[in-house]
This record gives structure tokens, sequence and C-alpha cells, in this order.
């Protein structure tokens, strides 16, 4: 019980170091030097008019497979333009040209020495230098523990993005 008691008492610390950073970027503790710092760029969205943008994130699964219905996992349906990203780079690179999708799609082991955690971070970062919520999300990894890390993560973040009053990004 007291293992416990330590663990929520060292998260509660940390929350308070973590609310008192003010205006630095809280998203970038722990991260890798070399991934690109977040640029500044205005935000856009280039899509078809009445369809949403789906970004779905691996490195193996094509979601247009006939054999599986990826599509199951899309939190904003099946009518949708996807963009299939395999790793970290594209992913970067697609957010800061073209701003937020409606949804993204996450799987957390990719190829590379990144993850799709590592692309989680890109998002919040994003997020909170353009002061946005997250587009919706989810996650068709079959590793139990990626998967939570990268939703323990943006629900983190949705609920500091909500404190501090973010606005939503639609299209």
């Amino acid at each position: 019980m007291k293992a416990y008691h330590s663990h929520i008492l060292r998260n509660l610390l940390f929350l308070k170091d973590f609310l008192s950073m003010g205006s630095q970027n809280l998203f970038a503790l722990n991260r890798p030097a070399f991934i690109k710092k977040s640029a500044t760029v205005p935000i856009k969205k280039s899509r078809k008019i009445g369809r949403k943008t789906l970004i779905w994130l691996d490195d193996r699964i094509n979601p247009l497979e006939k054999k599986m219905d990826w599509l199951a996992f899309s939190p904003i349906g099946r009518d949708v333009n996807i963009i299939w990203l395999k790793e970290i780079n594209e992913f970067q690179t697609w957010i800061h040209t073209n701003g937020l999708p409606d949804a993204i799609c996450f799987d957390y082991d990719l190829s590379n020495s990144f993850n799709g955690f590592d692309c989680a971070e890109v998002l919040t970062d994003y997020c909170y230098n353009h002061q946005l919520l997250p587009p919706q999300w989810s996650s068709h990894s079959t590793n139990p523990e990626g998967k939570a890390r990268i939703n323990r993560l943006l629900k983190n973040y949705l609920i500091l993005a909500k404190r501090m009053n973010f606005r939503s990004f639609t299209g």
C-alpha cells in the first residue's frame, strides 16, 4: 500500500511542477534532441470539400486493405480522405505543412527508432504551440502498453488544453 501512495504523491508533485512551468514547451520534456523543434507555420487544411481527413500512422498496415476492415478503428467513420504515413518525419512534416487533420489512428510500433508515442508528442507540441485542442484519435496498435501510453498522453493534454481554454480546430 505504501508503494501505491508514493506513486500517487510522485505523480501529484510532477503535475504541480508541470502546471507551474507556464508558457514553456511542456511536452518537450524527455524528447530526443534530434526531433525537429515545432515551427510556427500558418494553419491550413487541404482536403476535398465535404470529406474529413484521417491520418493513418502505421508502417505496415495498409488502411485500404480489402482482407481486413481497418477503418473500423477510425474515430470519424469510413468516408474519409486517408493520409497513410509510416514514420515520424512524414507525420511531423504533414502536420506542420497542412495543420491538424480531423482524426488520427496511431500504431505504437513503427519500424524506425521512433514509435507512435513520439508522434503523439509531436502532435501535442504542435497543438500547444498553436493553442489548439487535439483532433480525435484512436489507436489500432496491438501493443497494449504503447496504446495506453498514447491515450494517456493525449487525454492529459486534452484536460490541460481545455483548462487553458484552447480552441478546437475544425477546418
